[in-house]
């Protein structure tokens, strides 16, 4: 009992780690990163019991080769702390996201999914289109409620429907629409990762990434027309229109979706913040702002206050995971064994099809492997100096994100894989197999614009 009274406050001892890096930002001093770096690993320590066996078996992999590269290396035991330092900031980003949920809860946006997706539809072709597009217009704010909301949803609205059919409709329109979304997102991790690894400016790559959504959204949208084309929704379906206040809030919720790019682009562009910083210090104060336009800022604080302190305490995985990733990527570059993981890439310099198809099959093979993308990018950090010689930050950054994101409705221990299966009732590879097509086509939109930038950058 003791210890879970402990474990319901650690959110505390996570805000002054974080409100460190938040000093350490506008003040670069080498002791403040050894004590952030000393306080992460402790965080360390206090989580690996606490995360999931998967990401324990992941974090022991990481630290252990860490390890051995660290002995290969010069570097001093001094600077071990510091080691584990590097991504604080990304789970500051994790920790700050529930705020934008509780922002979208507050105001009963979540409720348009209901009124979009149960509009006057003839048939699964027709709705597999609808269900896609409003997951990709909503999920960018919503993110995994947007999915469990729009599941829940679609359950009941295709009862009538053979189960293997409707677990199909389902498993392919929600996450493939999710991970279109995920591509532009600036509270997407995975892009805030890219960008945070490359340096590169999100105003430059926002463009061509919401390019590699319209195309996916196009193709994919057209495929899910062809395939459930023959399939009907059965009696149950809504046969009304969304009403004109539903049309209203979704018009206010876009337009609070723009105001929050523009938000993020004028602190990293104007300010010159880091965009991961940028994206991480705009969430609260933006929602805060939106609550209280909204004259919603008592439901904010009371959704979003318990919602924080509760996600804050169970960042146990990504802690684990980040923390490992962190000494692991550190080690690396002070390793000699760098050269081994730089020769592939240098075999194939001159070639930047073959490295853009490297990397796709690399976050493809290691996601199926049960690997988290974060750390499958964490690795490609890890030789970045090289890649950015390779390919410009720009087309660097798009094949990264564009890539790692393309395998989320594929990843079999990914979280959204996870939701969709236990409430599906599927084996997680049944969903896998489902949209790994999706997952591949994707990847080779994200490689074909890749090459296009190569001609502008």
């Amino acid at each position: 009992m003791q210890n879970l009274k402990i474990t319901n406050y650690l959110y505390i001892f996570y805000s002054l780690v974080f409100l460190l890096n938040i000093v350490h930002v506008f003040w670069a001093n080498d002791i403040l990163f050894f004590v952030i770096g000393v306080m992460g690993i402790m965080m360390l320590i206090i989580n690996f019991p606490r995360s999931d066996r998967v990401f324990r078996i992941l974090g022991v992999v990481l630290l252990a080769v860490g390890v051995f590269f660290f002995i290969s290396s010069d570097v001093s035991v001094n600077e071990i702390p510091s080691f584990f330092a590097g991504n604080i900031s990304l789970l500051f980003l994790l920790s700050m996201l529930p705020w934008m949920n509780s922002v979208v809860k507050a105001g009963r946006y979540n409720k348009l999914l209901q009124s979009l997706l149960g509009g006057n539809v003839k048939g699964m072709g027709a709705l597999y289109i609808r269900s896609e597009v409003t997951m990709v217009s909503l999920a960018a704010f919503l993110n995994l409620s947007s999915a469990t909301i729009s599941q829940d949803l679609l359950k009941n609205q295709l009862k009538e429907a053979k189960t293997k059919v409707r677990n199909s409709f389902i498993a392919m329109a929600t996450l493939r629409g999710y991970s279109l979304a995920l591509l532009w997102s600036p509270l997407e991790i995975l892009l805030a990762t890219s960008i945070f690894i490359t340096g590169a400016n999100y105003l430059e790559v926002l463009p061509w990434m919401l390019l590699i959504a319209l195309i996916g959204i196009i193709l994919d949208s057209t495929m899910g027309r062809f395939i459930f084309r023959k399939h009907g929704i059965g009696s149950h379906s809504l046969a009304e229109n969304p009403p004109q206040s539903d049309k209203k809030k979704l018009v206010e919720f876009v337009t609070a979706l723009i105001l929050f790019l523009v938000l993020v682009v004028f602190l990293a562009n104007v300010v010159q913040l880091d965009f991961l910083f940028a994206v991480t210090i705009a969430i609260f104060p933006f929602a805060f702002i939106w609550a209280m336009v909204k004259q919603r800022k008592n439901s904010f604080l009371q959704i979003g206050w318990p919602t924080w302190k509760r996600q804050t305490n169970n960042l146990n995985n990504f802690i684990v995971l980040l923390l490992s990733l962190s000494f692991f990527t550190e080690a690396l570059n002070a390793s000699p064994f760098l050269q081994y993981l730089q020769d592939p890439i240098v075999a194939l310099e001159g070639s930047p099809i073959l490295i853009m198809l490297f990397i796709q099959a690399s976050f493809l093979v290691l996601t199926l492997l049960g690997v988290h993308p974060i750390a499958t990018m964490g690795i490609f950090g890890g030789v970045s100096g090289l890649l950015t010689e390779a390919l410009p930050t720009v087309t660097l950054t798009i094949l990264l994100a564009s890539c790692a994101i393309a395998t989320v409705p594929s990843a079999p221990y990914g979280l959204i894989v996870t939701i969709t299966s236990v409430g599906l009732g599927v084996n997680p590879y049944q969903i896998v197999l489902k949209n790994l097509p999706y997952t591949l086509m994707c990847g080779f939109i994200g490689i074909i614009v890749s090459l296009i930038t190569l001609y502008i950058y």
